[in-house]
């Protein structure tokens, strides 16, 4: 779960500030764990003419050392230590039996108090009020069909599975994917994971990161931010990363140690397939954030939504980094003062973690890159009327709130003998980052990239000085803002809700029988609400012919001219960024770029999987007309828009989200629902195939939900999330 906008959170004594694109909290160790991300920054959206223009240079180009190489001891703990998983058929094994609600207590108090922007945040001009506005129907303004046009589907892992497996439930569940071998594998907060076969996408063996990181026996336990990849290099290696807490489910509770701020509690798991057989061994390493750097509350550093990507001799990995200690936040205007210290890069030396080696092997090297601090990377340029000028992470008025955050590696389409990884300048690879930091809207998209990355393959990093970190402005691009506020999309300003089909919610018409908001006196009954979209930021981005590939959510105003009417819903914003140009001269260019959005409906989460003769964009599909479904658009990298201007549903949701952070909260404060927080799509360039995933509601709602609350097996308790697993050749 991933948050850099900001909000007071506070239990009703004290209150203290937390960072927001990635707050997470938990329940004391008596509670059935609830992890909450809510952030809202009230200001006004915005929305400027749509501009195309190519990309336009405002950092070195050439890129500057990063802020350290060497060994990769440094930042993982020694190691690796093997571990080969138990492997099961079904998730229900673990736990002899399922609570019912009878056994559960009331959830933690709900942050309510939203933070500002900065007061020196610059006034917007009165004129520019509204989102962007696009015709409907038009070329990004698409009819949805009930159509699965051609997909292959798969019900995938859900709240059930969770409650059977650990005695608890979750919201978000942050699914991951990734596919290769003639395998699928499916990943899930809290440490789940499913096989599928990649021909039929019949589900197969049934693993827990629990067991497969060696967790138990070491005392801690799984803490969610899941990421997998499969790598075609050295015969063939998984790759699978979570946050991990040092301290265990029965000393502390469901995420118990880490996210309470104890000291030196936070880890990155990383385990690495011996071989390319998933429910085989793996090495198993672990990243300790608190040992990368000096930045404020070092000891009580988040490694928070973690993303993994390869390239031919690398593994990068991204994570945002957050201070759970306000104790130790520095006045504001400061680097850390609101309790983030921005997005940090790591490229560690593939061939090392897939050969098992010792973390003190002077072959095993890390180039690491500290984006908070890093002078380099700012100022940032003024970009009128967003921003009135320069911003920095470290200095000047908006000192703390305008950091580099959610900068997310390209995973390569990548398959045996079709390797599509870009090997120029001695081995390069791409992130994006997202600008949109004090709720203001943007209209930029920063490309970054590694280059010189064999050098890692140099004993004892001989050779890592010529390792290079740097970064590309791209300015006068489609303008993007979702600020995530706890209120219906339709309603503009900083509501960011994605509406939802009314239907029946078992758990809301029941949430004071079951204790759920959190706030006396206790309701009888709560209302349907929407489901968040996590705001403007980039969540996945592929890499694939010469493209980087990435998409974020926007509100976006429909105008219709027969009758004449408009309607404010969450829609897409996309970008493909030309890599050849960069390849010549360092300069990357603008391929493409459009809006995506549903006649009526909303769209949450996008990804997008670059390559063959399509692109495809996932996301989850809602509105006043469905509930909560997985769908996708194809387009190519210069369609402005989906092909046919259609969206397809793959998998149909069946009932309104009725999970308890709709309720948490309720009332006074309006709730802010959590989704799935990513949605992933991953093509395969050997077989022309791409698999993709999101969240939806798999199952109708039941009539007898007191009585039997599982509704045979279909839900939790308190949450009803379900996921989907999809295969289509575009």
């Amino acid at each position: 779960m991933q948050s850099h906008k900001f909000r007071t959170v506070g239990n009703g004594k004290v209150g203290c500030l937390y960072p927001l694109k990635s707050l997470k909290k938990m329940a004391n160790q008596t509670m059935i764990l609830s992890i909450l991300m809510i952030f809202l920054a009230s200001a006004p959206l915005l929305a400027l003419p749509t501009v195309h223009s190519q990309a336009t240079s405002s950092f070195t180009p050439n890129g500057h050392p990063p802020t350290f190489v060497g060994s990769a001891g440094k930042v993982l703990l020694t190691g690796p230590m093997t571990v080969t998983p138990s492997v099961v058929t079904t998730s229900t094994s673990a736990v002899s039996s399922v609570p019912t609600h009878a056994s559960m207590l009331p959830w933690m108090p709900y942050p309510t108090k939203p933070l500002h922007p900065p007061a020196t945040a610059p006034a917007l001009p009165q004129t520019v009020t509204v989102p962007p506005v696009v015709s409907c129907p038009g070329p990004s303004c698409d009819a949805v069909s009930a159509s699965a046009g051609g997909a292959t589907t798969q019900p995938g892992l859900n709240a059930y599975d969770s409650l059977s497996s650990y005695g608890f439930e979750i919201e978000p569940p942050d699914q991951a994917l990734c596919a290769g071998n003639s395998y699928v594998m499916e990943v899930n907060n809290m440490g789940e994971l499913r096989l599928f076969n990649a021909a039929t996408l019949a589900p197969g063996a049934y693993l827990s990161l629990q067991n497969l990181m060696g967790l138990t026996g070491l005392g801690w336990s799984s803490a969610g931010d899941i990421s997998c990849i499969y790598d075609y290099a050295n015969g063939g290696h998984w790759f699978i990363t979570e946050i991990v807490s040092e301290s265990s489910l029965a000393n502390a509770g469901p995420f118990g140690g880490c996210f309470i701020g104890l000291l030196d509690t936070c880890l990155e798991g990383i385990a690495v397939s011996v071989t390319d057989n998933p429910t085989g061994a793996y090495y198993v390493y672990f990243l300790n954030p608190n040992a990368v750097n000096t930045d404020p509350g070092q000891g009580y550093l988040l490694n928070d939504f973690a993303k993994i990507a390869t390239t031919k001799d690398a593994l990068m990995l991204f994570y945002d980094e957050f201070n759970l200690n306000p104790s130790t936040y520095p006045t504001c205007p400061a680097f850390g003062c609101y309790g983030f210290n921005g997005a940090q890069e790591f490229a560690f030396t593939k061939n090392a973690l897939e050969a098992g080696l010792s973390t003190s092997s002077p072959s095993f090297n890390v180039a690491y890159e500290n984006m908070g601090t890093d002078p380099a990377l700012y100022p940032i340029p003024a970009n009128p009327p967003f921003q009135s000028s320069p911003a920095t992470c470290f200095s000047g008025p908006l000192a703390g709130a305008v950091c580099w955050y959610a900068v997310i590696p390209a995973e390569s389409a990548e398959s045996a003998g079709t390797s599509q990884y870009d090997n120029s300048y001695g081995g390069t690879g791409f992130m994006l980052g997202a600008l949109d930091y004090i709720g203001l809207g943007d209209n930029r998209m920063s490309a970054f990239y590694w280059t010189g990355l064999s050098n890692l393959l140099s004993p004892g990093c001989s050779a890592c000085s010529g390792i290079n970190f740097g970064s590309q402005l791209l300015t006068g691009l489609e303008a993007y803002m979702d600020e995530g506020g706890a209120c219906s999309a339709s309603g503009g300003n900083d509501c960011g809700l994605g509406q939802q089909k009314a239907g029946p919610v078992p758990l809301g018409a029941n949430c004071g029988e079951f204790s759920i908001t959190g706030i006396p006196p206790k309701v009888l009954s709560c209302p349907e609400s929407g489901i968040a979209t996590n705001g403007d930021s980039v969540t996945q981005v592929s890499y694939a012919q010469d493209q980087i590939w990435g998409a974020i959510p926007t509100l976006i105003t429909q105008q219709y001219t027969s009758p004449s009417s408009s309607e404010t819903h969450v829609g897409a914003a996309y970008w493909v960024i030309g890599t050849a140009s960069f390849d010549s001269s360092r300069i990357f260019t603008l391929t493409g770029q459009g809006y995506a959005t549903a006649m009526h409906e909303d769209m949450e989460f996008p990804a997008i999987a670059g390559g063959g003769a399509k692109a495809l964009m996932v996301f989850t599909l809602s509105g006043p007309d469905y509930y909560p479904s997985t769908a996708f658009g194809e387009f190519t990298a210069t369609s402005n828009g989906f092909s046919a201007h259609v969206i397809h549903i793959a998998d149909l949701g069946m009932a309104p989200q009725d999970g308890f952070t709709e309720y948490f909260g309720y009332p006074p404060a309006a709730s802010r629902p959590r989704w799935g927080d990513y949605s992933w799509a991953v093509y395969v360039p050997s077989t022309n195939t791409v698999y993709f995933a999101s969240n939806y509601i798999e199952s109708p709602a039941c009539g007898n939900f007191i009585s039997n609350p599982t509704c045979g097996g279909t839900r939790g308790i308190n949450a009803n999330w379900g996921t989907s697993v999809n295969s289509i050749t575009p």
